[in-house]
């Protein structure tokens, strides 16, 4: 559990897993499933703006509406960054044609 009061492996909030239908946080299976929702249900929310949807995972959406962006959160800029970064090292990994042709 976080210092928020997250739980599981992905992180979700008790009243976030409750509205998700997630009842045990703490059964991995259920706590994915839950948290990908989530995430799905945030990239809907901001259009396929992964910075936003990630944001508003990280520090929740009514966080992004108030600041009309990401905010200017430490944590949560950092788990923004981490996150996209960790996503792109991967992705170039696995498709070695598209890190040549970014390195012209």
């Amino acid at each position: 559990m976080s210092r928020a009061g997250a739980q599981g492996l992905m992180q979700l909030m008790p009243g976030t897993a409750t509205d998700l239908g997630v009842a045990d946080t703490f059964a991995p299976k259920e706590n994915i499933q839950g948290g990908t929702a989530y995430l799905d249900s945030l990239l809907k929310r901001y259009h396929d703006n992964l910075h936003l949807a990630l944001a508003a995972y990280n520090a929740g959406p009514a966080a992004v509406d108030r600041w009309h962006g990401v905010p200017p959160y430490r944590e949560t800029r950092l788990y923004v960054a981490r996150v996209i970064r960790e996503y792109n090292r991967r992705y170039l990994l696995r498709h070695p044609a598209q890190l040549r042709a970014a390195a012209r």
